[in-house]
């Protein structure tokens, strides 16, 4: 199971390689796979909707980090904000906030209740940010505050106070995490407890948890928002991904995950619609700038006309990817109109290559100092990358580069790029969700394992850090994305897709990576 992974490592790049034609624009996906329409008839009230989930250690925030386990608990616990579709940070139980400096002033929502009634304060998000950053507590939640955070304090009962102890980009998408009740926890034993159910403030309310069996989710009548058409949500606990499948195609679930990137097989199923979404996870190639032949941007444009990424989504990802030149999401608010898709085009690489220097002599091209000769590395243990490294390894050889595969396992990987010993490393990367892209492309970012500099790009960033408002901070990032389009620093490939599944009787269905259950005070069970 995968376990969430929550802005401790932040890796962004932007790339492309590409003429600004408009048939290279990237085509945003569709948020399901299989979209019907939505029929115009008024949602129906009531109704329980059944969900498959793999088992799990705990439903305490304090000590999970099981990434299911996350977006179950949506249904019922809220952050300060929350992420629209496009990524933009959105309030939920902030009502709006003030950015000045490092400074930021959250100003909390009057009208929220606790499911039993109690009322919430700032004194609950206080708690929750202590609570947070125990020495006991293992939350991935943990290193934002450990990570960013300088001080914090309430000011009154509806006014929350944040000092950063760093700039951050887009700081506000840090606080998605959740927000607990002070009063349920009443003691540290409490906070460490991994039987205790959490109580919420969001549109449901956990009613039962029977351990090994299931969870039953219900409204929660002290909601401040639209209540939810659907009564109830069981999610039925299953020992393992298999078992999760044979129940929903046995119709014991009306909803499901899906842990199989090969996941059209399902589209058999009758009655079925699979939705996707695109996550977080970034496939792509960044050099060593050591490297003096990979430090030659036109070698860098040219493997992007190089590879064809089409043919990995299709051979390698069973088509489930959203290509993208850049490691901001094309759907997301931040990402430049401006950025295109690089296609794959051997004669235009070819050409690149030549026209500075590159000659070919005897099946691989040189400029008199230096052969277009790398290592290309690779995690052992990724066998849809090791796949994509072959297709890699055969397109840039018909262009005259010739690369050698060297799988390794992750530390050791890891070990070789941030001590410099590599020529490329192909890579899978978990993103953080407030797109902040400095610590690896800031001269001195503290993942700049590539050794890349450009004091354009810290100078953007010294704005990026400052920039109070949602324009101003679009802007800049646009600026950053133009120096990027120039630059090409790194060989960016595509966004890995996820998708869950649900019989055609559940409407309204529409995830999103941050969220499966979107917007889930509109869904309805048609009988």
């Amino acid at each position: 199971m995968r376990k969430f992974i929550i802005l401790s490592f932040i890796l962004m790049f932007i790339f492309t390689g590409c003429k600004t034609t408009p048939q290279n624009m990237v085509n945003l996906p569709q948020a399901s796979e299989d979209k019907t329409k939505i029929e115009e008839e008024k949602p129906l009230e009531g109704g329980t909707l059944r969900v498959n989930i793999t088992s799990f250690d705990t439903l305490n925030p304090f000590l999970n980090s099981n990434e299911r386990v996350r977006q179950m608990l949506n249904l019922s616990l809220e952050g300060l904000v929350t992420l629209d579709k496009t990524l933009k940070p959105v309030p939920q139980l902030a009502e709006k906030w003030e950015i000045n400096g490092l400074n930021i002033k959250f100003y909390l929502k009057k009208n929220v209740k606790w499911q039993d009634g109690v009322s919430f304060t700032a004194n609950d998000v206080k708690f929750t940010f202590d609570s947070f950053k125990s020495k006991e507590v293992k939350s991935p939640y943990k290193d934002i505050l450990i990570n960013y955070l300088s001080s914090y304090k309430t000011n009154g009962d509806y006014e929350f106070e944040v000092v950063l102890n760093k700039p951050a980009a887009n700081p506000i998408a840090l606080f998605t995490f959740p927000i607990l009740a002070e009063h349920q926890y009443k003691s540290k034993e409490d906070i460490l407890n991994k039987d205790i159910v959490p109580i919420g403030t969001g549109p449901y309310k956990i009613s039962s948890y029977s351990v090994s069996r299931e969870v039953i989710f219900e409204k929660n009548p002290y909601y401040r928002g639209d209540k939810p058409y659907i009564d109830n949500i069981v999610f039925k606990i299953v020992p393992n991904e298999n078992a999760m499948i044979t129940s929903f195609q046995s119709k014991e679930a009306d909803f499901t995950f899906l842990s199989d990137i090969d996941w059209d097989k399902y589209k058999e199923l009758s009655n079925v619609n699979i939705y996707k979404y695109v996550m977080q996870d970034y496939v792509f190639m960044a050099p060593n700038y050591q490297n003096p032949a990979l430090k030659d941007s036109n070698v860098r444009k040219a493997m992007c006309y190089g590879i064809d990424t089409d043919k990995i989504l299709r051979d390698v990802y069973f088509g489930h990817g959203l290509k993208s030149c850049i490691p901001v999401r094309p759907d997301s608010w931040l990402y430049s109109s401006k950025i295109v898709a690089h296609n794959y085009d051997i004669k235009e690489a070819n050409k690149i290559l030549e026209e500075n220097g590159w000659n070919l002599v005897k099946g691989i091209r040189n400029n008199g100092t230096y052969q277009l000769k790398f290592d290309l590395i690779v995690n052992v243990n990724n066998p849809y990358l090791i796949k994509t490294a072959q297709i890699i390894k055969n397109n840039l050889k018909s262009i005259g580069i010739e690369i050698k595969i060297v799988p390794k396992d992750w530390d050791n990987l890891l070990s070789s790029v941030y001590s410099g010993k590599f020529d490329l490393v192909l890579m899978e990367w978990n993103l953080s969700y407030n797109q902040d892209m400095s610590a690896m492309f800031m001269t001195k970012g503290k993942d700049n394992f590539m050794g890349y500099s450009n004091s354009k790009v810290d100078e953007i960033y010294s704005r990026i850090f400052y920039d109070s408002e949602e324009n101003s901070l679009k802007t800049d990032y646009q600026a950053l994305e133009q120096v990027f389009l120039e630059e090409q620093p790194i060989i960016g490939l595509f966004y890995i897709e996820g998708a869950v599944m649900a019989y055609d009787n559940v409407k309204v269905v529409d995830p999103t990576g941050f969220d499966v259950f979107y917007n889930i005070e509109k869904w309805y069970i048609k009988k």
